[in-house]
């Protein structure tokens, strides 16, 4: 029985656009300076390592805790009421649930402001579990991230893809021995072409796996 790993922001929802503003945002609210590699540097990180980022490298003031809250009230509103499914995203799910493809979902996002995005989109019921590295305790560039959720999916690396779309998860996932599909977003357009050349398989749509 296949099972499959999926990302969840830029990969099922398209959310990397709000990632992407989201601290420049906070910085240009704050007066603090925005630099040219933000966006390279924090993509790769959880909320409370971006805060870290923030008042180590950057010189922020706040605490990681005023930090952190006023992102998540930014991206709350974001998940709980605008973001979308990436295009053919649900006709793909309904397709392999009714495979019997066992499914799940590993992100670097939290729970907390993830599930009214995956509740408003009906997408709960195709998936075993929502795993979150912060559960996990690993990041996208271990591969034993991706290893725990093969096994708590009863699957293993002959029959278990993992679909990713930044280049540091899909090589991190490569780096454990997995199938990787990687599904193209503007965010990671300039990375596309190194992508292409680790990923197994780059789609620019679901539609391309009807």
């Amino acid at each position: 029985m296949k099972s499959i790993i999926f990302d969840l922001d830029g990969t099922l929802i398209d959310s990397m656009p709000v990632w992407k503003n989201t601290g420049r945002n906070f910085l240009l609210n704050h007066g603090f300076a925005v630099p040219e590699n933000l966006h390279s540097v924090v993509k790769a990180q959880t909320i409370g390592q971006t805060a870290e980022y923030f008042r180590k490298d950057l010189g922020v003031t706040h605490t990681p805790e005023e930090i952190i809250n006023e992102i998540i009230q930014y991206v709350e509103d974001a998940y709980k009421n605008t973001i979308p499914l990436k295009p053919y995203a649900k006709e793909f799910l309904d397709k392999e649930l009714e495979n019997g493809t066992k499914m799940c979902v590993l992100t670097a996002s939290e729970a907390s402001y993830i599930h009214p995005a995956l509740e408003r989109l009906d997408l709960i019921k195709y998936f075993q579990f929502i795993l979150t590295c912060t559960e996990t305790g690993h990041y996208k560039t271990d591969p034993q991230v991706f290893r725990i959720a093969m096994e708590k999916l009863g699957g293993n690396l002959e029959n278990t893809i993992v679909f990713e779309d930044a280049l540091y998860a899909v090589e991190g996932a490569k780096k454990g021995g997995f199938t990787v599909y990687a599904v193209a977003d503007p965010v990671t357009e300039a990375d596309s072409g190194v992508i292409r050349a680790v990923a197994d398989k780059y789609i620019k749509s679901y539609k391309e796996l009807l």
